[in-house]
């Protein structure tokens, strides 16, 4: 039987016999804006593709990126949930980055500060 995919009902994904992670990781195929630095309006923002979020980081697609950053680089993230009525603006912190097959970067990031399970219910 396979589950439905509707926006407002994210399912967390099952870790697998590898996984390391102690927070529960919520797949999801939104669309963000990213910089890195503190997040300044007067600089350029990157569309990013976001794949999964916990409470302690997120995961992102940047099809454009041509360069890789180190890890502990600072990348501010722009969020919004389906509604679009609750977005934050979030800083984190690079932990790595791996070529993407279809071009650019996967990057994994820790958030600065870490959600709530409220504060990441609100996003999803």
């Amino acid at each position: 039987m396979s589950e439905s995919k509707e926006p407002g009902a994210p399912q967390p994904q099952s870790p697998s016999d590898k996984e390391r992670r102690v927070r529960v990781r919520y797949p999801t195929d939104r669309e963000s804006m990213c910089q890195p630095g503190e997040g300044r309006l007067d600089q350029v923002w990157w569309l990013a593709g976001i794949t999964d979020i916990s409470t302690t980081g997120i995961a992102l697609v940047l099809q454009q990126l041509r360069q890789k950053f180190p890890a502990g680089t600072l990348l501010t993230v722009e969020l919004q949930n389906w509604a679009g009525d609750v977005s934050r603006t979030l800083q984190t912190r690079v932990v790595h980055m791996t070529p993407n097959p279809e071009g650019g970067w996967i990057m994994g990031c820790a958030f600065v500060t870490p959600l709530t399970e409220e504060d990441l219910k609100a996003l999803l």
